[in-house]
C-alpha cells in the first residue's frame, strides 16, 4: 500500500510539474545580449555580455541560452560555439527562482563586418527532463569590426605632390607657425611627426599635429568591382583599409574627405551614398561605411561614376585619391579626363605577381601598393 502512494504521489508530481512548467516556465523570463563595446579594428578584441534573469518561482535547472552572429569574430572558448559561415553559440544555465545570471564572453575581431544579434532562443527542460519548451527573445545590439589600419608613411610623397598641386601646404611638410597640438600616435602617423620630448614625458608616443592653410577636400574614390570573373577578396579588403586609414590621416590633419564607392551595404542591400566628413571626429563614420560593405553583390561600373563627377560644381578645387585593383581602360580614361582639371593620384593595390597594366598618363599620379599572397 505504501508503495503505492508512493508511485502515485510520484505520479501526481510529475503530472503537476509537467503542467506547471508547460504554462508558467517563461513568466518572469528574460535574457539580455549586448556587446559592451561597439566596435575594434581587425585584430583587435571586445566583448559580449549574455544576462538571464527568472522572476518566478520556477527553477530552471537545464537552459539553453542559443543566438547566432557572423563567423567574423572569434570566441575564446569555443566549447559551445559551432561554426560555418555563421557562429552559433549555445550556453548552458543553471537559474534558481528569482535569480539573475550574467557571463561575459571575450572574442577576438577576425574579420571587418557588421556583426548584429537580433534574436535569442532559450530552450529549457522540467524537473523530469521529460517536456521540450522554446521561446524566442528579441535583441539589439551590434558590434563593427572596421578595416585595419595601415602604415601610410609610403604615401608621403605622392600626399605632397596632390596637395601640392592644390597649391597648400600640407601636414607633411608642417609651417611651425601653425602647430596645433599634440596627440597619441597612430599607426598610420609618419615618423617625422613624433614628438619625442612629449612621448618621454608621458610614457607613450605623442605626435605633433599642423593646421593646413587650406580647407580644399580629397575625395576618396572606392572601387570594389572586379575586373574579371575571378574574385580578389584580398585585394577589397586590402583598399579597404588603405581607404580607411588615409580618411584617418587626412581628416587628422584638418582637409575634409568626400568617400565615394560603389559597395553595397549588408543591411540595405543598396549603394552607399557619398559620404561627408569634415573633422576628425567623423572618422568613425566612414569606418562605419567600410565595416558594412558587402563584397558579394555585383559592383556598378566606377567609370560612370568618375565621370558623373565632371558635372559637379567646383570638382576642381578638389583633389582626388582612386584606389581601385582594377586597371579598366574606361576608367583609366575616366579618371584621367578628371585629372586633367584637378589633382589625382590612382593606387592599384596588386599581388606581387600580377602585371601592372596602367598607361602612361601626365595627367595623374600613379602609386602601386603590394599585397601579401598570389592571383
Amino acid at each position: 500500500m505504501v508503495l503505492v502512494i508512493v508511485v502515485l504521489s510520484v505520479l501526481l508530481l510529475y503530472v503537476l510539474q509537467r503542467l506547471l512548467y508547460k504554462k508558467l516556465w517563461d513568466k518572469g523570463l528574460k535574457i539580455r545580449i549586448r556587446f559592451l563595446s561597439h566596435s575594434a579594428h581587425e585584430g583587435g578584441t571586445g566583448i559580449l555580455e549574455e544576462r538571464l534573469e527568472n522572476r518566478n518561482f520556477l527553477p530552471l535547472p537545464f537552459l539553453h541560452a542559443k543566438f547566432e552572429c557572423g563567423s567574423g569574430i572569434a570566441f575564446r572558448n569555443t566549447d559551445n560555439v559551432s561554426t560555418s559561415d555563421r557562429n552559433y553559440k549555445n550556453d548552458i544555465f543553471s537559474i534558481l527562482f528569482y535569480q539573475r545570471v550574467t557571463r561575459r564572453l571575450e572574442f577576438q575581431a577576425l574579420k571587418r563586418g557588421y556583426y548584429p544579434v537580433r534574436s535569442a532562443d532559450l530552450v529549457a527542460e522540467d524537473l523530469f527532463y521529460s517536456t521540450h519548451m522554446v521561446r524566442s527573445f528579441p535583441q539589439d545590439t551590434e558590434f563593427y569590426v572596421y578595416p585595419r589600419l595601415v602604415n601610410t608613411s609610403a604615401f608621403d610623397q605622392p600626399l605632397r605632390k596632390l596637395i601640392g598641386d592644390m597649391a597648400t601646404r600640407n601636414f607633411i611638410l608642417p609651417d611651425p607657425f601653425e602647430f596645433r597640438g599634440i596627440r597619441e600616435y597612430t599607426i598610420s602617423d609618419p615618423m617625422n611627426t613624433i614628438n619625442w620630448k612629449a612621448s618621454a614625458r608621458t610614457g607613450s608616443l605623442m605626435v605633433n599635429q599642423y593646421n593646413s592653410t587650406t580647407t580644399r577636400r580629397i575625395v576618396i574614390f572606392l572601387n570594389l568591382e572586379d575586373e574579371t570573373v575571378i574574385h580578389h577578396g584580398p585585394l577589397h579588403e586590402e583598399s579597404m583599409r588603405l581607404a580607411a586609414s588615409l580618411s584617418e590621416r587626412l581628416l587628422a590633419a584638418g582637409y575634409p574627405v568626400t568617400l565615394v564607392t560603389n559597395g553595397v551595404d549588408v543591411e540595405t542591400h543598396e549603394e552607399f551614398p557619398r559620404m561627408e566628413a569634415r573633422g576628425a571626429t567623423q572618422t568613425e563614420e566612414i569606418f562605419r561605411v567600410l565595416a558594412r560593405v558587402d563584397l558579394k553583390p555585383e559592383k556598378r561600373d566606377f567609370a560612370g561614376i568618375v565621370e558623373g563627377w565632371l558635372q559637379e560644381p567646383d570638382f576642381e578645387q578638389a583633389g582626388y585619391i582612386l584606389i581601385s585593383p582594377s586597371m579598366k581602360m574606361p576608367l583609366q580614361q575616366a579618371f584621367s579626363t578628371l585629372a586633367s582639371s584637378a589633382s589625382a593620384l590612382y593606387v592599384t593595390p596588386l599581388y606581387g605577381n600580377m602585371e601592372s597594366r596602367m598607361e602612361d598618363s601626365f595627367a595623374f599620379s600613379h602609386m602601386r601598393w603590394e599585397v601579401k599572397g598570389f592571383a
